[in-house]
């Protein structure tokens, strides 16, 4: 169901509870804990397509949430029509089934993007004692042509949460004091576990293989990590297992590393990295946990978006058996970090992290390359293999200022959309 945030009015959420969707996702996954997402790395093509395999092919009632499951179905048409003007529910006769169109979505406004922000501006958003001022302007700036590369290192730790907007200058530095002094006692803990203890411990033991696997191919074509015993990769690694002594219940789970090689090579400092990551890890912990319901959620809500903005696309993937967009599970999962260059990767995450023009930005972008593929995928009459087979070989061709004005562009005409 699609309905405005209680904490932010500007923000649309696309909410849904499915069970015989929730069952598909697991069959989807069954294997042992996070075997696809291991495998998906070794090979995508063959990985996929077998558990893809095992999806049935249904119209599912994604706009059904638990707590609506017992409201007539006029009433739920009526409070979705409230919230989303132009929203029509066609009730069907076979119970459970429902199909919402788009009365009139209107003309998609044009949208252009600015300029990264510069040292004077943020300067300028700072007063005598190092608070940051007017921040939702200066958010708007980011969002809007992102950051200078040089500005990256400070205002991330903003955008991530790290340091409080309202914070002095001598406030950060007492933060980071008490950080560093926090990191480095957790770091001691697995730094000084014995052979002996470890050879005990299965998981510290398992954690410690998939991070040193992990770390010697993540980026290894990026200066930063390239080379024999670079030190940056010694950081990656200390920085993932120190992250399995602060989430125990969670530890390492692989694509993590995609998540925090970005954040280190910015702040090139292994406190900041790690708190940074932290707080980006607390935005994607439901991707990594073990039921993947966070997964689940973005993909049923993608697929609700989608079919909300592009019925005749939807019902074709859905002809096709990639109604639920499955293909999609790598950009999701960490970020379209390896759909992008890393530079662009960059650019993406720190106008994600403004939190405009929405909470859900990153599924405006799926839709927005969705929307620049569809008129392909559907003249060329691509099935499933030849669908997944295409958005694999999106990666590194993607220009990530036209994906981001187009998602601009389709959250505004989703907001702005009339009753024809």
């Amino acid at each position: 169901m699609l309905s405005e945030s209680p904490e932010d009015e500007s923000c649309l959420l696309v909410s849904t509870v499915n069970k015989t969707l929730s069952q598909s996702f697991e069959n989807l996954l069954d294997d042992n804990n996070f075997g696809l997402v291991h495998k998906l790395k070794k090979d995508p093509y063959v990985t996929t397509l077998g558990g893809f395999s095992k999806v049935t092919n249904y119209l599912y009632d994604a706009f059904r949430g638990a707590e609506e499951q017992q409201r007539p179905p006029e009433e739920r048409a009526d409070l979705l029509g409230e919230v989303i003007p132009g929203l029509e529910i066609n009730h069907q006769e076979e119970p459970g089934f429902e199909v919402i169109t788009r009365v009139d979505l209107g003309v998609r406004p044009d949208v252009q993007r600015g300029e990264p922000l510069s040292p004077e501006q943020w300067g300028g958003h700072q007063d005598p004692e190092g608070r940051v001022v007017n921040v939702p302007h200066l958010k708007q700036v980011i969002f809007k042509g992102g950051l200078c590369h040089m500005l990256r290192k400070e205002v991330w730790k903003f955008l991530l949460g790290y340091f409080p907007w309202d914070s002095t200058l001598e406030e950060r530095k007492a933060v980071t004091r008490d950080k560093t002094d926090e990191y480095f006692r957790m770091k001691l803990q697995w730094k000084s576990v014995s052979e002996e203890q470890e050879r005990r411990n299965s998981k510290l033991r398992d954690n410690r293989s998939l991070i040193e696997k992990d770390v010697n191919r993540t980026d290894r074509t990026n200066r930063f990590y390239e080379g024999i015993d670079n030190p940056g990769l010694v950081l990656l690694h200390d920085i993932l297992m120190t992250y399995c002594m602060f989430d125990f219940d969670l530890g390492y789970v692989q694509g993590m590393s995609d998540l925090l090689s970005p954040l280190l090579f910015v702040m090139e400092n292994e406190v900041d990295a790690f708190w940074c990551f932290v707080s980006f890890m607390d935005q994607m912990h439901q991707n990594f946990e073990e039921q993947m319901q966070g997964m689940k959620t973005q993909l049923v809500q993608l697929s609700s978006l989608l079919r909300l903005l592009d019925l005749n696309f939807w019902n074709y993937l859905e002809s096709q058996d990639s109604g639920f967009l499955y293909f999609c599970f790598r950009w999701l999962l960490i970020r379209f970090k390896r759909e992008l260059s890393f530079p662009d990767v960059l650019r993406l995450w720190e106008v994600m992290w403004t939190g405009l023009p929405c909470q859900n930005l990153h599924l405006l972008v799926c839709c927005s390359i969705l929307d620049s593929e569809k008129q392909k995928i559907m003249e060329e009459n691509y099935g499933f293999n030849e669908i997944l087979k295409h958005v694999n070989e999106l990666s590194m061709k993607l220009d990530i200022e036209e994906i981001l004005r187009k998602a601009e562009a389709i959250c505004l005409q989703i907001k702005g959309c009339k009753v024809s």
